[in-house]
């Protein structure tokens, strides 16, 4: 049995995790924005999960979502911190404060976390700090440059994490998925190729967590379209983003 901390646990990714490491025998504790769903999984799982409301952009929160973890769950071994936004925004009509605000969740959302599990695992011997970014990340898409620009500086800032903490025995874990079906990308209005369902995603996570892998990349397929665009020349790149937008109902 494991002690587990998930972040943006009310739906999605997120969700499917919660209720997955319930049904596993595991003790959860889950931190959202939007509690509703964790009522009944309460009445369900009265021993061993429980919650708190945590806006993981406002720092304060995190920290009491932390103590509020800390004295349900006593060690933290796993924390996933899956918490993030998308948004659609061009340069035509430009606000900084839009590129702020996913920033604030998608990075700042996990540097909060990180600046009180570090001390708390590094007392405890060590432990795993799972975070969710994207393929996203691999360049940047016209009408979506804060989302593929705050996942491509938060996974460089996990690359920099793992190197800095193995040594406390922390082991930090990239979660770059592509399109899954979840509120997130239903409001997407662009093709969304090999989309896999929330609790496929959920699979594939638990199953390399358990295997020790320190990248989880899925599905495959758009893992290896966004190689390709990663290698593509910059100039070829940038002729195809011409012809390219990201639509996202707001």
């Amino acid at each position: 049995m494991k002690n587990i901390l998930i972040s943006g646990a009310s739906r999605g990714i997120g969700w499917a995790l919660l209720q997955k490491y319930l049904q596993n025998g595991n003790r959860v504790f889950a931190v959202s924005r939007n509690i509703s769903n964790f009522i009944t999984l309460k009445e369900q799982f009265s021993t061993t999960f429980d919650f708190a409301s945590c806006d993981v952009s406002d720092k304060s929160d995190v920290e009491n979502a932390i103590q509020n973890a800390g004295n349900f769950l006593n060690n933290i071994d796993l924390a996933i911190l899956n918490a993030g936004i998308s948004g659609s925004e061009n340069f035509e009509n430009f606000s900084s404060e839009k590129y702020k605000y996913i920033f604030n969740t998608n990075l700042f959302g996990v540097l909060h976390f990180f600046e009180y599990l570090i001390p708390s695992m590094k007392n405890n011997n060590g432990g795993t700090i799972a975070v969710t970014s994207s393929l996203a990340d691999v360049r940047g898409f016209a009408g979506s440059a804060a989302y593929s620009s705050s996942k491509a500086a938060l996974t460089r800032t996990l690359e920099a994490a793992r190197a800095e903490l193995h040594r406390f025995n922390i082991k930090i874990v990239t979660i770059r998925p592509g399109f899954v079906r979840t509120d997130m990308t239903a409001k997407n209005r662009f093709p969304m190729p090999f989309m896999i369902d929330a609790g496929q995603a959920a699979e594939i996570i638990i199953n390399a967590l358990d295997a020790g892998k320190a990248r989880i990349n899925f599905p495959l397929p758009t893992y290896l379209i966004t190689n390709l665009l990663q290698l593509m020349p910059d100039a070829l790149f940038d002729f195809v983003m011409k012809f390219y937008k990201v639509s996202i109902d707001e």
